[in-house]
């Protein structure tokens, strides 16, 4: 019977230290996946905060294309404006010397309506405008009504 007693014992021992054994495992089991599930919680919270912060940056960014879009088309109607009123100015020039070899006072009123255009159009970029001197439109009257004259002469 001792015997039988010396191997319940040892069972008994066997046991209490595998139940020891397996606690101490569970425990340091526990401890890494309490630690794992901190990390992972972690990441989380690092993740949605990068995620934020990625989407923020996106929207800026979708922003700042529509914006740059909208600046670069104003300039080409700027540009273009631009190009138009030199045009204008032109055409202005050579006007004026149609004008000052045959002057009349139909050509005249049209170079009048011609600078008022011109100079809204150079009003709305925010150039500078035609001036055109008083005498330009007087002399140039006189020299019409003597031309009419002369015709009906």
């Amino acid at each position: 019977m001792i015997p039988f007693i010396f191997g319940a014992i040892g069972a008994a021992v066997g046991a209490v230290a595998g139940t020891f054994v397996t606690h101490a495992i569970g425990e340091s089991d526990r401890q890494a996946a309490k630690h794992h599930k901190a990390v992972a919680n972690e990441l989380c919270h690092k993740y949605a905060a990068l995620e934020k912060r990625y989407n923020e940056l996106a929207d800026k960014s979708k922003q700042q294309i529509i914006d740059l879009t909208f600046q670069h088309a104003l300039d080409e109607v700027e540009k273009d404006c631009l190009r138009l009123a030199v045009r204008l100015q032109q055409n202005l020039i050579s006007l004026m010397w149609e004008i000052d070899r045959e002057p009349t006072e139909n050509a005249l009123k049209k170079f009048v309506q011609a600078v008022e255009l011109t100079n809204h159009v150079l009003n709305q970029v925010n150039e500078e405008l035609i001036s055109v001197p008083s005498d330009y439109y007087a002399r140039n009257y006189i020299a019409a009504c003597k031309q009419r004259l002369k015709s009906f002469s």
